[in-house]
């Protein structure tokens, strides 16, 4: 982030398919020790849907970042837009709440923003290097400047407090 940062970044995200691989893999080795284990029918089957049920939500959840973009402010706000260009695919202005998680290759963090109806919003991510979209160009994990910039964004601006946020007029009663 060389210097003050005078307008928004944007950062464009997409699905990885080894995560999503992974993912699955997982809730496969559950359900086939489901089977394996000797429990009631109606326990394995009911637990067996649960696998199913986690894996289908987790694939939804997992492509819903196809698209998205997050738009970094230099005061430490955040929205997410469903796409360039106007601000009607664009949820308002977020914060981050305390407890973000910054790894070279992980990072975790949870947003709170109002709607405009006055509705609070809550939305946790993870997201890996290979997510970001900049990021997929052979060179190794952390490496390249927009995933540098996400890092870097979580763990200086984005922990300012809320009172400062406030100040600058973007964030409104959260």
């Amino acid at each position: 982030m060389g210097g003050p940062q005078s307008h928004p970044s944007t950062i464009r995200l997409r699905p990885d398919p080894v995560l999503l691989a992974s993912v699955l893999a997982a809730h496969v080795v559950a359900g086939l020790a489901l089977f394996l284990m000797s429990l009631p029918l109606a326990v394995t089957a009911s637990s067996g849907l649960a696998v199913v049920v986690s894996a289908a939500w987790a694939v939804h959840a997992h492509m819903q970042k196809r698209g998205l973009l997050l738009v970094l402010a230099a005061d430490g706000a955040l929205r997410i837009c469903h796409h360039e260009g106007n601000d009607d695919g664009c949820d308002a202005w977020a914060r981050v709440l305390p407890g973000a998680v910054v790894f070279p290759a992980v990072v975790w963090f949870a947003l709170s923003w109002t709607s405009p109806g006055g509705r609070s919003h809550r939305l946790r991510l993870m997201l890996i290097a290979a997510e970001v979209e900049e990021a997929r160009n052979g060179e190794e994990y952390g490496g390249h400047a927009q995933w540098r910039l996400l890092r870097t964004w979580l763990r200086h601006r984005a922990s300012r407090p809320q009172s400062a946020l406030q100040k600058t007029g973007r964030i409104e009663s959260l």
